[in-house]
């Protein structure tokens, strides 16, 4: 099943959160975060599988957790439009644009 957030319900503890990561770089630093944060966690890399680590926290300590999740993506994100002449192109014609419709709207009346 496709998902798009890396957090899921533990499967035998009500009282857990379990977070995901398949890339070793961004766990290792969603887990220096939790380590900055004193948060206690278990982790767990499933070795027989496709090598995702999996880090179990207590719910009580969720939203905070889910902040650090957030600063992990947003650390490793890449950017929508990747290229930087593509990205300025398109926010000089979307300006040009709307001057145009601005212009046209005024000088219609």
């Amino acid at each position: 099943m496709f998902s798009l957030v890396n957090f899921q319900d533990h499967p035998t503890n009500n009282n857990k959160k379990v977070f995901f990561f398949r890339n070793p770089e961004h766990a290792e630093y969603f887990e220096l975060l939790l380590i900055e944060e004193k948060v206690v966690f278990e982790k767990q890399i499933d070795k027989e599988g496709d090598l995702t680590i999996y880090y179990g926290i207590k719910t009580s300590d969720f939203k905070l957790v889910q902040k650090l999740n957030y600063l992990t993506i947003g650390k490793y994100r890449k950017p929508f439009i990747a290229d930087v002449f593509f990205r300025y192109f398109i926010i000089i014609v979307s300006i040009a644009l709307l001057t145009l419709a601005f212009a046209g709207a005024i000088l219609s009346d």
